[in-house]
């Protein structure tokens, strides 16, 4: 049931974790600014920023429907339909992309009051088209990443294994710390009967970074707390797409402890920001320091922090 709040509830992610550190201007935008914009008779600064919430880039929706497909694929087969074969599942997401591409360039006014329902792509909103560079990568990238998804350790495990129980997969999960609502999204979790161990997985359709097996430590916390299996049956997998590789780990109880107090940092510093934590009223926005940096380009938001992005020519 909907409650208007003034306010949006405070909680914790690793994706909002990531973007507090990147740019607390784009924190506020994200998380404050956008509250309410879907409102018809909000103020055009938070209609505004609820629009650019919802841009997305070509490779963020790539991976995103990617996923979906994915998902699709894994519960046809729990629930034994018909699989997909890997050129009916780079249609599917080839029609999303074209989906996406048409919203963003014939249907701009309806995206304008409507985000949610259609779709914008960054580099039109921004950049006024897709470039032949972005476009072959984007099917060079999906080629391969359905490719090494059907030869993955994990899809091999699934169609395999003689005994397994699944647990999530694509699901979206909140567990409590210290107050305070945690959101995490499983990819795919499930026991493998034969190891006695319960497998994480998390599919990445980017390059390897630092921080992937941080992430999987948050998942192995709310395992241990929610289901409460025990970490040393826990084992945390991350199937690399682009590349075809798997990397694998068992994690330890200092780096979950580590997560933890990753967290607790984390949302101690968050509240920092808040003129009332009780509502989660922030303070004012001068006080959301911008970030400048390379990633500014990238950036959702933009045009609120330049003001000469062409933002004025757009007609919406």
């Amino acid at each position: 049931m909907y409650v208007h709040r003034d306010y949006p509830e405070f909680s914790w992610s690793n994706s909002r974790h990531k973007t507090f550190l990147d740019c607390t201007r784009k924190y506020y935008h994200q998380y404050y600014e956008s509250h309410n914009g879907w409102l018809y008779d909000a103020a055009e600064e938070n209609k505004s920023a609820y629009r650019l919430k919802n841009l997305k880039n070509i490779p963020l929706l790539l991976g995103d429907t990617i996923h979906k497909v994915i998902d699709w694929q894994l519960k046809r087969f729990l629930t034994e339909k018909g699989l997909l074969t890997e050129a009916e599942m780079i249609t599917l997401v080839t029609q999303s992309l074209n989906k996406a591409y048409l919203d963003s360039t014939k249907s701009r006014h309806l995206w304008v009051n409507k985000p949610k329902r259609y779709q914008m792509l960054h580099e039109i909103y921004y950049d006024h088209g897709l470039s032949p560079d972005v476009i072959t990568t984007a099917k060079t990238k999906l080629t391969l990443c359905v490719q090494n998804f059907f030869s993955s350790k994990t899809y091999q495990d699934i169609l395999t294994k003689l005994e397994m129980h699944v647990l999530y997969s694509e699901d979206f999960q909140t567990f409590e710390v210290n107050g305070v609502d945690v959101f995490v999204v499983l990819d795919f979790v499930y026991k493998d009967v034969s190891q006695d161990k319960w497998i994480v997985v998390d599919w990445k359709t980017g390059k390897e970074s630092e921080d992937d097996r941080k992430q999987l430590a948050f998942y192995a916390l709310f395992l241990s707390r929610e289901h409460d299996i025990p970490v040393e049956d826990i084992i945390v997998r991350n199937e690399y797409l682009l590349t075809g590789k798997s990397r694998e780990y068992a994690l330890t109880e200092f780096e979950i402890s580590a997560a933890q107090q990753l967290m607790n940092d984390s949302i101690y510093h968050m509240l920092h920001y808040l003129d009332d934590p009780v509502k989660n009223k922030p303070i004012g926005i001068e006080h959301f320091a911008m970030n400048a940096s390379k990633k500014c380009l990238s950036c959702n938001f933009r045009e609120k922090c330049t003001g000469d992005l062409d933002s004025h020519e757009k007609k919406i």
